[in-house]
């Protein structure tokens, strides 16, 4: 059995301004899981995520990583283990190639180092249709949201927060997508929990369904083809 990699215990947040975005949550994620969050727009699914990764800091409550509370690591230390993905990925000038290589010089990942050989086997998984040298300036909003989840895969990291990932893609494409995290979550190569308000197909054995609403997170039965 999968042991507990992220312990949310009695989490609450709220924004600057005092208003509540969630309140006494509770959520153990086990190692080598899909967990997915599902609500309707402005529920804050992106800020759950980002809780994870200390973009936010909790009002109340503690995330735990490996037994041990989040805000006691480095925030290099816990963005070289987590990294979001937001919905809009961030391009830089320049071409493909750039894009997925910068990441690598963070000090957050300078004992990590980018492959080519890797880089451009995912544009072929991918089906991209680019080369390496493509002008970024280029891209689609889809090619761009699959350029960055394949610079988030070359980084290995131990979870990945995936926000509304294939919002942009066509049904083939999402599919592609789904059957590659499903793969390597099952493979123990990473966790991920996924915000989404669309149709996702993973199979029951890897995936866990979570309904984010009024500020409050509810299990929800897990079947292939549930609509978040």
């Amino acid at each position: 059995m999968s042991s507990s990699l992220l312990k949310i215990q009695n989490i609450s947040f709220s924004y600057p301004d005092g208003k509540p975005v969630f309140e006494r949550i509770d959520l153990d994620i086990k190692e080598g899981t899909l967990s997915i969050i599902s609500g309707e727009s402005g529920t804050g699914k992106s800020t759950f995520l980002k809780l994870f990764n200390r973009f936010h800091d909790l009002t109340n409550g503690k995330i735990l990583f490996h037994e041990r509370e989040l805000r006691e690591y480095q925030i290099s230390e816990i963005r070289r283990s987590i990294l979001y993905l937001p919905q809009l990925p961030h391009m830089i000038e320049g071409c493909v190639e750039d894009n997925l290589s910068f990441p690598f010089t963070f000090q957050a990942q300078k004992d990590k180092k980018y492959s080519p050989v890797k880089a451009r086997e995912w544009l072929d998984y991918f089906q991209l249709g680019v080369s390496l040298s493509h002008e970024a300036s280029k891209l689609s909003v889809g090619q761009r949201q699959r350029i960055a989840l394949i610079r988030a895969l070359l980084l290995e990291p131990e979870v990945l927060l995936l926000d509304e990932p294939c919002s942009a893609l066509d049904s083939r494409n999402r599919r592609l997508i789904e059957q590659k995290i499903e793969s390597l979550v099952k493979s123990g190569a990473v966790t991920v929990i996924m915000a989404t308000h669309g149709a996702v197909n993973f199979s029951e054995s890897v995936c866990a369904f979570f309904q984010l609403e009024d500020g409050q997170l509810k299990a929800m039965q897990s079947h292939s083809g549930q609509g978040a």
